[in-house]
């Protein structure tokens, strides 16, 4: 089932709170599908979208076609500052980063990000040119207590057993080790593969080099906005400075299931 679209959560709180001008500079600093991106420019924004998964930059510019106003860098935001210089823009309005991945990853996509498409490769590398290390690779090679740091001491005690007799090379693999059964709404293979994902891109490395970045870039009365799905990103965000926060309405909510764990935080430049 191929999916090229993606809604993102709480856009109408993100563009609220830019309070975009016509013409001002914004960065979009995870493109995806374009959704922020679309409706920037659509308020007459200029925007410098960003993305590190080519497979992502192809859907977006299918979905901003006819649009005006935007550039599209390939890169991956841990260098936000060198790809603005790189491409003329500075004193930015705004900057957005929408963490995770999004429902075309888990929906569309043949790289394991999804633990119910059990026959694809434990790989979940969003940019495959530039990274060497898959999902599998650190199931299979990591020490017990390197693993226990990214999925819990549990699961990386079976981890180590299971590939003594069998590496894991597919998602059913870890799905199967996991078990199916569920003790609330949520599979009990959710934690550890956004775990997993999360490790293998050095996600949360790259939004603390991110951070000071965007702050450096946007001008006075600038606001830098994230929106996160995980308390790890939370956390980060929340140290590096104090900041508006901001959560997903109940309708919201029933509309996109995906925005239950959201939570958007604003830091104004002053």
């Amino acid at each position: 089932m191929k999916v090229n679209s993606h809604e993102p959560v709480l856009i109408d709180e993100v563009i609220d709170l830019l309070h975009i001008k016509n013409q001002a500079l914004y960065i979009d600093a995870t493109l995806g599908a374009g959704g922020y991106t679309k409706a920037i420019c659509e308020k007459g924004g200029k925007v410098l979208a960003i993305d590190t998964d080519k497979k992502m930059i192809e859907i977006a510019k299918k979905n901003l076609e006819g649009l005006d106003g935007f550039e599209i860098v390939h890169g991956n935001f841990r260098n936000i500052a060198q790809i603005a210089k790189d491409n003329g823009n500075s004193e930015v309005s705004g900057i957005v980063f929408d963490l995770g991945v999004s429902s075309v990853h888990f929906l569309g996509d043949d790289r394991g990000f999804s633990f119910q498409d059990k026959e694809s490769d434990l790989d979940m590398r969003l940019d495959p040119l530039s990274q060497g290390v898959k999902a599998n690779d650190l199931l299979n090679s990591l020490r017990e207590d390197q693993l226990s740091s990214i999925l819990g001491r549990n699961l990386a005690k079976k981890v180590v057993e299971k590939r003594l007799s069998k590496p894991f090379e597919k998602v059913g693999d870890l799905v199967e080790l996991i078990g199916e059964k569920r003790t609330g709404r949520i599979h009990p293979a959710t934690e550890a593969f956004m775990a997993l994902r999360i490790a293998v891109n050095n996600e949360l490395e790259n939004l603390k080099e991110a951070l000071p970045q965007a702050y450096s870039l946007l001008k006075t009365g600038g606001k830098l906005i994230v929106v996160t799905f995980h308390s790890g990103e939370d956390r980060i965000v929340k140290e590096f400075k104090k900041s508006e926060v901001v959560v997903p309405s109940r309708e919201e909510i029933v509309r996109n299931p995906k925005a239950r764990s959201a939570k958007l935080r604003c830091i104004e430049k002053f």
